[in-house]
């Protein structure tokens, strides 16, 4: 597919809410790409700061603006389902508004697509923090055979199970998109990053690149609270889901195994945050109803959290160290913090370093 590295282009697909802080250097990363056969689709979901301001204020014709209604989280798919049908492009590239890309990110992932059988092309990313250091990076801890889906559908079962795949390292196709209906956010779910790669997977074989191909900017606000609360629901429809593509057979793990492990998980993250941001009263609580639980690497995770949490650390430095997602740990941010210089406000007064802790 030669033609698209020459007249066509890849659309950027950057919804926006509240991002007058961090959106121009997202904009400023996608002016910065090596590959200038791009266009911009920003979709503004009703900001009250100065969001659309900053956006309007380039005035590279390639950079487009859709302003809606807000409609708050639940409306995420609908914002990339907007920016797809004013794209014109045969590729299709994701970028929060908090969020950046490497200069050379278009350069590396669009010839993936000369093979017909690319749907998706990912990579490893970096975490930044608020003030845009970067404090880890995640490398997908799926087996390197399943990295590319190949056969089709390979990667399912890794997938499912843990989302290492970061939407600013994303590219897809658009047309294996359309197939499966364009970007899907079941109901009451806040994302529709995951559920889309599941259905993409599939459609075709991915691409992976050991590089780092986009920075999510990480704080502690961004986890969706009671999110484990609707594991069972959002199982459900991605089972049925993966049903009508003919994903089913003893290769894909049961919903029960499925919601042992995400269960466990949004445990141990609800104590890695109190561990981030409680006091020692709901710190002590948390920690007693992780040992109730009774799993040994439950209450391991428990004790060694609390053993960190007594000097002053926590447990993000043991998920950089795994290059899992993680948030910027205490150290990390009284450090970093120092660095750009925080006034009493809290407000950054200096321009942010790109750092590696």
């Amino acid at each position: 597919m030669n033609q698209i590295r020459g007249s066509s282009i890849v659309t950027a697909i950057m919804p926006a809410y509240n991002r007058a802080a961090y959106v121009g250097q997202a904009i400023e990363s996608v002016l910065a790409q090596t590959s200038e056969a791009w266009e911009l689709v920003v979709v503004d979901d009703g900001s009250t700061d100065a969001t659309l301001d900053v956006v309007r204020g380039y005035r590279d014709p390639r950079i487009r603006v859709i302003a809606r209604d807000h409609e708050g989280i639940g409306g995420l798919g609908a914002m990339y389902r907007a920016a797809l049908e004013a794209s014109t492009a045969p590729l299709l590239a994701i970028l929060d508004s908090d969020d950046t890309w490497p200069p050379d990110k278009l350069a590396r992932q669009v010839p993936d697509f000369d093979d017909p059988g690319v749907v998706l092309s990912y990579g490893d990313g970096w975490l930044i923090d608020e003030f845009g250091c970067r404090y880890g990076r995640v490398t997908p801890s799926y087996p390197e055979c399943d990295r590319t889906n190949r056969p089709v559908g390979a990667i399912l079962p890794c997938l499912l199970s843990n989302n290492a795949i970061l939407s600013p390292t994303v590219v897809v196709r658009r047309s294996a998109l359309e197939s499966v209906g364009g970007f899907w956010q079941p109901d009451g779910v806040p994302y529709a990053d995951h559920p889309t790669w599941l259905l993409l997977a599939g459609q075709g074989a991915f691409a992976y690149h050991a590089e780092a191909l986009g920075s999510w900017r990480r704080h502690a606000g961004q986890e969706t609270s009671g999110r484990g609360t609707a594991e069972t629901a959002y199982l459900d429809v991605v089972s049925s889901r993966l049903a009508e593509q003919g994903a089913t057979g003893s290769s894909l793990p049961s919903k029960d195994a499925l919601l042992r492990r995400h269960a466990e998980r949004a445990t141990i993250n609800r104590w890695r945050l109190a561990l981030l941001s409680d006091g020692w009263p709901e710190i002590l609580r948390s920690f007693g109803r992780l040992m109730r639980t009774a799993r040994p690497r439950v209450m391991a995770i428990a004790m060694l959290g609390l053993a960190a949490r007594g000097v002053g650390s926590d447990l993000e430095w043991l998920q950089v160290r795994r290059h899992r997602v993680s948030w910027p740990s205490r150290r990390h941010m009284h450090t970093h913090r120092a660095t750009v210089g925080v006034g009493p406000s809290g407000r950054q007064s200096g321009t942010p370093p790109d750092l590696v802790s």
